[in-house]
């Protein structure tokens, strides 16, 4: 499906769309009794309800078939992101930065915070979901000897929003590229706004605990890094490695017709590949990635199932009459109320969304037909809107991946994990709001 997909970015024929299609129906059908009970729930219904929805209200001129491919540009990134991955692991950044963490001086509890919060900032850009278990494999030994209820709010803090915070701007990230694509906006332009928030948040959340940690007693041993000049020489590559990225990806992006998302797609392997000969590790890159690659598609069952039905769901739900008063209201509260009204009616309904559990990219896809003419008349805000409320979803929704997998870190329960985050990320949203609605007003 993924060669499809590259196919169909260059040749736009109905048989590409047919046989992404058929191949779409075989892997919900082969997923269906593979998949996690989440998931499975999740995608029967709108399968269901998109099936149900297609009999009744899509014409007949519509082939049934060319339903199915509104997600399959967001799977072929998850499919290759595993890339990114192997090349952290291969070039052993992810053991600098756990040195990083443990160096002199002596670790206090305000100073572990920073650490871990920007290693997890760090890794994430190229182990995404990944970064979790490194992060409190490395950390947890150093907090062993506090209560767990303070460890689980450390983790959940540390790690959930350095994590959402740094995709606001990560050109690997599927929220950000989709929003691109769909807004028309340059992602250089957006580049310094989403990076200002980002930082500004992470200094927030290093101010205010400051404020909480500074009397809290750590027992902690210091290690001496084995070669301070050798971690050095890591942490300036993988630097130099995020840069070489984003303006390959730039350069590329600006020279091929094909949307951001699909630039970011087609780069990171050979990117990869290139970064791995650069460090004299392509032999063990090579063997490592068709492993990583095998094993990813293991665990993509429930996302494949997942969004391949919701983007069913999608594709047929303008044609229902629901839709159409949905439309209506929208409308109404963007042409009559004032557009900071506006933006926080979706920012709120994406955001209750994530809390019962819908993935920000399937609510965003929901919405979008509802923004269609802001989109027109504010490109610029309604792309820093749905990149900031989607991503604030991170660290509240309950069914998102990085909380479960941070809660199985803990052993901890999912809902006691994100509730230690919603009051940041609601106030998270509100800023987002705000700063979308100036950037409306004056631009």
């Amino acid at each position: 499906m993924i060669l499809l997909y590259i196919a169909s970015e260059f040749v736009d024929h109905t048989s590409i769309q047919s046989a992404m299609g058929v191949l779409a129906l075989i892997i919900i059908s082969i997923n269906f009794f593979k998949v996690k009970r989440l998931y499975f729930w999740a995608g029967t219904a709108f399968f269901s309800v998109g099936l149900v929805c297609a009999f009744l209200y899509v014409p007949a001129e519509r082939p049934f078939l060319s339903l199915f491919g509104s997600m399959t540009s967001l799977l072929a990134l998850l499919f290759v992101l595993p890339y990114m991955s192997t090349i952290i692991a291969v070039g052993k950044y992810d053991r600098a930065l756990g040195q990083m963490i443990r160096k002199p001086p002596q670790l206090t509890m305000v100073r572990l915070y920073r650490r871990t919060s920007m290693m997890t900032y760090m890794l994430t850009l190229f182990l995404n979901v990944a970064t979790v278990p490194v992060v409190v494999s490395t950390v947890k030994a150093q907090v062993s000897q506090l209560k767990n209820a303070f460890i689980q709010r450390f983790f959940a803090h540390s790690i959930l929003r350095a994590y959402g915070l740094v995709l606001l701007w990560s050109p690997t990230e599927v929220l950000v590229a989709s929003t691109i694509d769909m807004t028309g906006t340059n992602y250089l332009l957006l580049f310094p706004t989403l990076f200002t928030i980002s930082v500004l948040f992470i200094s927030l959340d290093w101010f205010i605990h400051n404020r909480q940690l500074k009397h809290v007693d750590l027992k902690a041993a210091v290690e001496v890094a084995h070669n301070p000049v050798q971690l050095r020489k890591k942490l300036l590559e993988l630097g130099f490695a995020i840069t070489c990225f984003i303006v390959l990806l730039l350069s590329l992006n600006a020279f091929i017709p094909q949307s951001f998302l699909f630039s970011v797609t087609v780069l990171i392997i050979p990117f990869t590949f290139m970064w791995a000969f650069f460090i004299k590790k392509g032999k063990r890159f090579s063997i490592l990635s068709t492993a990583y690659v095998k094993g990813n598609t293991t665990q993509l069952h429930g996302l494949f199932f997942l969004f391949l039905a919701a983007g069913f769901f999608v594709e047929v739900f303008p044609y229902t009459t629901l839709f159409g008063h949905m439309d209506t209201f929208f409308s109404y509260v963007y042409e009559s109320g004032p557009i900071l009204l506006f933006y926080l009616l979706i920012a709120v309904c994406i955001f209750s969304f994530a809390l019962i559990g819908f993935h920000p990219l399937i609510s965003i896809a929901i919405f979008s037909p509802f923004l269609a003419d802001a989109m027109i008349a504010h490109p610029y805000g309604v792309s820093v809107l749905l990149i900031g409320v989607g991503l604030s979803t991170v660290m509240i929704g309950p069914f998102n991946i990085t909380p479960t997998i941070l809660a199985m870190q803990l052993q901890a329960n999912p809902y006691a994990i994100i509730q230690k985050n919603l009051v940041f990320a609601f106030s998270y949203l509100l800023f987002i709001v705000g700063v979308a609605t100036v950037f409306s007003l004056i631009l």
